[in-house]
This record gives C-alpha cells, sequence and structure tokens, in this order.
C-alpha cells in the first residue's frame, strides 16, 4: 500500500459505520427528556398566546411550562443540561492522501493566528471524518428562573418584557457535540478482520503465506487508519495512539514468526475499544451565548 495514500474503506467498514451511527441515534433518542421538550413547547405557547393578547393563556401555559421544570430540578438536581432534541450525521470530508492534510491543518492554524476565523473554520471542516450527534440542551441553571421572571412581568402587565425574556431563554439553549472518528471505526474492522483471518490459520495448524500476508494487509491497513485519527486531531496528543500502533507492530511481528496471536490479539482489541469510546466520549459543548433556536436543525 502507498505509505502516503488509503485505500478506499471495505464494505465491511461501511457496514461498521452505519452500525455505530444506528447506536448513535439509538443512545441520543434515549436520553432525550419529554419533560424538558413539554417545557419548551409551553414556553413557545406563552410567547404565541401573548401574541394574540390572551394574557391568561400566557399565563396558563406558563405555569405548566415551570410545572414541568420543578419536576426536572426534583429529578436531576445536579444536572446543569438536559437534552431535548438530537441530531446524527456522518461527516467524511477529510482527504485520504496524507500528503493533503498537513498542508490544511497549517492554513488553518495560519488563519486562526491572524484572527480569519471564518477561513480557519472552513479549512477545519475539510478535516473531519466522523459520526457527529449534536444535542441541544435545556439549561437547568438559568431556565427556571427565566419562566418566573417571564410569569411575574405577566403578572403586572408588562407583556412585552415578559415576552423578551421568554425570547432569550429560548435563545440561550446549549448545543453539545460528541464525535466518534470513522478512521478508528476503520481501524477496529481492520483489526476484527485480521483476527478473524489469523484464528482461521493457526486452526488450520499450518498458516499458509497467503493467509499471513493478509492478516499483515489488514494490520498494516489498521495502523494506517489509527495515523489518520491522529493526523485529524481526534485527541490527537494521546499518547495511547503510540502504545497501540507498537502493539500491532509486535502482532505483525509475531504473525511474520508464526506465533500464535490470540492472546495478544483479544488484548488489542480491547485496549482499542476502550481508546475509542474514550475518545468518543469528549463533549465539546458550543459557546453558550445565543444559539437560537431557530438556527438549530436538530431532529427532536
Amino acid at each position: 500500500m502507498n505509505s502516503t495514500t488509503l485505500n478506499q474503506p471495505n464494505p465491511q467498514s461501511q457496514q461498521e459505520i452505519e452500525q455505530e451511527r444506528q447506536k448513535a441515534t439509538n443512545e441520543a433518542q434515549s436520553s432525550l427528556d419529554q419533560d424538558a421538550i413539554a417545557a419548551l413547547e409551553e414556553t413557545r405557547n406563552a410567547i404565541n398566546a401573548i401574541d394574540q393578547g390572551n394574557t391568561q393563556e400566557a399565563l396558563q401555559a406558563l405555569e405548566r411550562a415551570t410545572g414541568k421544570l420543578d419536576i426536572l430540578l426534583a429529578r436531576y438536581p445536579e444536572l446543569a443540561l438536559v437534552p431535548v432534541s438530537t441530531q446524527i450525521t456522518i461527516i467524511d470530508l477529510a482527504p485520504r492522501d496524507f500528503d493533503l492534510i498537513e498542508p490544511i491543518r497549517d492554513e488553518a492554524k495560519r488563519a486562526v493566528n491572524e484572527e480569519d476565523f471564518p477561513t480557519g473554520r472552513a479549512l477545519l471542516h475539510n478535516l473531519v471524518s466522523e459520526i457527529r450527534t449534536s444535542t441541544v440542551n435545556l439549561p437547568l441553571e438559568t431556565y427556571p428562573d427565566a419562566m418566573k421572571e417571564s410569569a411575574r412581568l405577566l403578572h403586572q402587565g408588562r407583556n412585552d418584557e415578559a415576552r423578551a425574556v421568554m425570547q432569550l431563554a429560548l435563545s440561550t439553549l446549549v448545543v453539545t457535540e460528541q464525535s466518534r472518528p470513522i478512521p478508528l471505526i476503520n481501524a477496529l474492522t481492520e483489526l476484527a478482520a485480521a483476527m478473524a483471518l489469523a484464528a482461521q490459520g493457526q486452526d488450520q495448524q499450518n498458516q499458509d503465506q497467503q493467509n499471513r500476508d493478509q492478516v499483515l494487509r489488514l494490520l498494516e491497513d489498521a495502523r494506517t487508519q489509527l495515523k489518520l485519527a491522529r493526523e485529524l486531531g481526534y485527541a490527537r496528543r494521546d499518547p495511547e495512539y503510540k502504545e497501540l500502533d507498537r502493539a500491532i507492530r509486535d502482532i505483525e511481528r509475531q504473525i511474520r514468526a508464526k506465533e500464535k496471536t490470540e492472546s495478544p490479539f483479544a488484548k488489542l482489541r480491547e485496549k482499542f475499544f476502550s481508546f475509542f469510546n474514550r475518545v468518543s466520549r469528549v463533549n465539546r459543548p458550543s459557546h453558550e451565548s445565543q444559539q437560537t433556536q431557530s438556527q438549530q436543525t436538530a431532529n427532536a
């Protein structure tokens, strides 16, 4: 395999990516809280009622919203953010040629250093290869107080001010993102295939050269995908990248020496899964200032 260019993902990798996407979707959907969703809906109902000149209906909607929020505060006294909607996206724009990655990184760094953030964002977008979970969250620290303040203003007949408070509350929902790096999913797929093929050859007692060559090729592909994840900046400075690469090279040496590899493969795969889950758990809150609900395309 060319040292700077990646092969196209194999069909098995595409299947694993789809399975991981489905897993992300299931996890995200199960995290959504219906009481928080209802509180948001009642906030919008209150705003609509004010627009229609129906103060009493607005107050009733706020009472229902506050009731839902009181339930959330009692249920999650230590929780800052409650998920209300989510979107799962596969974004795979990164180049497959390593020689193209470094120039993009350098240009992005230069743009950021020059405070040309739009250019920097556009360049960094070209280094994305992940299954991304974007979640819109209701902030429990501020949202309930905003609803109570809105109700107080409505009782005083200050409807425009109450509406402004609710609009502000809706515009300060917090977006968090979680990324599952596709190169690491590909690497895990290659490792699983190599492990199965090596076991098959050893079960036959006389592992032939063709079998060994196929296993070695899969292991090389796994190391290349591991390197790609690192070059794209997914926990780039994590020392475990080197440890995993070293472990794969050790198995390559054992394959060439016709040694038993079942135990080393099992340990490596377990370690790789742990690394993948740790990297994928990184949660990056967007800046909490004024992400308006109208700007979000998340699906409830």
